[in-house]
């Protein structure tokens, strides 16, 4: 980040001097690809490290133009002392030996893997810095460097048509694959939930863990985020369907619908469920998203076209009147359609302008 503050100096005249300074925020280089586990046991994925001498743990290097035998020193040149020893030899042959040693040693967090003057060498450092932080002018073009890397517990997937779910900025999804530490997720929707507009976080990320756990956990900013029950359910309002001889209710859901203190029919928007009128006419009711995927309504599908109900709609019927006689029941003020082919309702798209039916056709379609 670059911050420039404006300097007056008074001469003659007035000269406006820009002086700039840099900030170096620290940040973790991300992970490239997977955190997989070695033949020590360790966790390690690739990652574009770079490292000032202050980070450096031990740089073991070929001999100059092969002649004698690999050593490793420490930032200031001399012995490597690290625990347990490093088998120059054996780091130095390729970047799977360089990755075994920063493994097996006790406080390093990152190894590069290059060569100088046709010669290998291993850097174990203390941990894996951006080219800015360890103010490394050029790119290096041919390092291959690893770092220690954490994962997050996979995120629990729950089905609904109004659950909303993660997409994240990693390969795989984070409910099959366990998400790498810095992976970032963002909800398929948002809704209010509550009258919270915030109920729905707009992003979540894998940390690392804390307190020595092998673990990372998911958060939102600072405040742990549980994957177990990350998938919500944006509700539609409770929606009562009266018990009549013309009106029967079937739902996928063993759990609705559910008899509400007048006897009647209540659902939740948690299933779809048909509302079936006269034996004869079956018209699904559902709970879905709008289009923008901010807020969820009622549906209904009659006359091959989706059917979107009020806001305000709290009673559905095979006939207006079961609704208007249950005085804790709200029907919308649009009347119902009395032929096959609404005449009156108006499609999802594009969005209607007067209220929908609150009452089903008494017709086949």
């Amino acid at each position: 980040v670059e911050v420039c503050s404006l300097k007056m100096l008074r001469t003659l005249g007035v000269l406006v001097v820009l002086a700039c300074s840099s900030i170096y925020v620290s940040a973790v280089p991300k992970c490239i690809g997977e955190c997989n586990s070695g033949d020590q046991g360790d966790y390690m994925c690739t990652s574009e490290c770079y490292t000032s001498n202050e980070n450096l743990l031990c740089s073991c290097e070929d001999p100059p133009f092969g002649i004698g035998e690999a050593a490793c020193k420490d930032k200031d040149g001399g012995e490597c002392v690290i625990v347990p020893a490093v088998d120059p030899a054996a780091a130095v042959n390729d970047e799977a030996g360089c990755r075994a040693a920063c493994a097996a040693a006790d406080d390093c967090g990152a190894y590069i893997f290059d060569q100088i003057i046709n010669a290998n060498r291993c850097r174990l450092i203390k941990e894996c810095q951006s080219q800015q932080e360890a103010a490394v002018p050029t790119p290096c073009t041919d390092c291959l460097s690893g770092r220690n890397c954490h994962t997050c517990p996979t995120l629990t997937y729950t089905a609904g048509a109004t659950n909303i779910h993660w997409i994240c900025d990693s390969s795989g999804d984070a409910y099959n694959n366990e998400a790498v530490e810095g992976t970032k997720c963002t909800p398929t929707h948002r809704c209010q939930i509550d009258g919270d507009d915030e109920a729905i976080p707009a992003e979540i990320e894998c940390k690392s863990p804390e307190g020595g756990s092998d673990m990372g956990t998911w958060s939102v900013g600072d405040t742990p985020f549980d994957e177990k029950n990350c998938d919500t359910q944006c509700p539609c309002s409770k929606i009562t369907i009266p018990k009549s001889e013309d009106t029967n209710l079937f739902c996928d859901s063993a759990e609705q619908p559910v008899d509400d203190a007048n006897g009647n029919w209540e659902i939740d928007g948690s299933t779809t469920c048909d509302v079936v009128c006269d034996g004869q006419i079956f018209i699904p009711i559902s709970c879905k998203f709008n289009e923008d995927g901010t807020k969820t309504a009622w549906h209904i599908a009659y006359g091959g076209q989706d059917i979107i109900l009020d806001e305000n709609t709290k009673c559905f019927s095979c006939s207006g009147s079961n609704c208007e006689e249950d005085p804790n029941t709200t029907a919308a003020t649009t009347k119902a359609p009395t032929t096959a082919t609404p005449t009156t309702a108006t499609p999802t798209t594009p969005a209607p302008t007067t209220a929908a039916p609150t009452t089903a056709p008494k017709d086949k379609p």
